[in-house]
């Protein structure tokens, strides 16, 4: 039979764990596809209005990017909420607002310049640092995803939280933030990959109804340039630590971490409205 003070510090610890719980936030990534030739227009209007009319509706947005390569028309944005629905009332609270409607009106009268949105819910690993809301520049950003194999999940997440962090680290590289996809998102991992890769570069030898979350990491690193991010990857796939750990995860799980062409990278640059640059 437990004590007294056993079972008060049994409460105390589920107490403590439900409001951590309770507190972690969710991320969601949200990747617009303009219509055709109305970049520049979208993302002025994001420049002059998104900060403003986010805060006055409830929306924390952390950054806003564009890709590297400007071939590629999409604007990505990462907004933090409390949890999904709150997302959802916030977004319902913006949406039915005569002001943002009166704004969205002026700068748009013949209608939305977005041709679709793709939305992705994140929440934070164990092992991932805080994402720090500052303004650094010159750097770029390297958003990575990588669709696990089968059950291979929480053997990735060890492995880079055990591993290949410090090794980024040691390469020069900077670990920014690690998320796995939301439990209970319906989203597939190909639509996925499809959203978070570069251009024609979304493809993956893996099956139609695998679904992202469960299978997922994503997270973001940053260099001084892309240039540098090979230099930094170069080294860190010749290091013989990397290369010992990698051969021992892969044995203890009978294959590769990662579905075949699962591995993804797109670069990216902060926008000018960008609270992270």
């Amino acid at each position: 039979m437990k004590s007294p003070m056993c079972r008060l510090v049994m409460l105390l610890m589920a107490s403590w764990s439900s409001f951590a719980m309770a507190e972690s936030p969710v991320y969601e990534l949200r990747v617009y596809q303009p219509k055709s030739g109305m970049k520049n227009d979208l993302l002025s209007f994001m420049e002059k209005n998104v900060l403003t009319l986010a805060k006055e509706n409830g929306l924390e947005i952390v950054a806003g990017f564009v890709p590297l390569d400007e071939t590629d028309d999409r604007i990505v944005t990462l907004v933090r909420h409390k949890d999904r629905e709150s997302s959802d009332a916030a977004y319902e609270k913006m949406q039915s607002n005569p002001q943002v409607q009166a704004v969205f009106q002026e700068a748009f009268p013949s209608g939305s310049p977005v041709e679709s949105l793709t939305r992705v819910f994140l929440t934070q690993t164990d092992y991932s640092p805080e994402i720090a809301i500052e303004e650094k520049g010159n750097r770029v950003f390297e958003l990575r995803t990588y669709i696990a194999s089968p059950n291979n999940l929480d053997a990735l997440n060890a492995r880079f939280r055990n591993h290949t962090m410090k090794l980024f680290a040691r390469h020069g590289m900077t670990n920014v933030i690690y998320w796995n996809i939301a439990k209970g998102e319906a989203m597939p991992a190909k639509d996925l990959l499809m959203a978070l890769s570069p251009k024609s570069q979304g493809k993956a030898d893996i099956t139609d109804p695998l679904p992202a979350s469960g299978n997922t990491l994503v997270y973001f690193l940053t260099h001084e340039s892309q240039d540098a991010a090979k230099g930094s990857f170069d080294a860190f796939r010749q290091d013989p630590e990397w290369n010992t750990v990698r051969t021992e995860s892969e044995k203890k799980a009978g294959g590769s971490l990662t579905a075949g062409n699962g591995v993804k990278s797109w670069f990216l640059k902060p926008t000018k409205f960008s609270p992270v640059k």
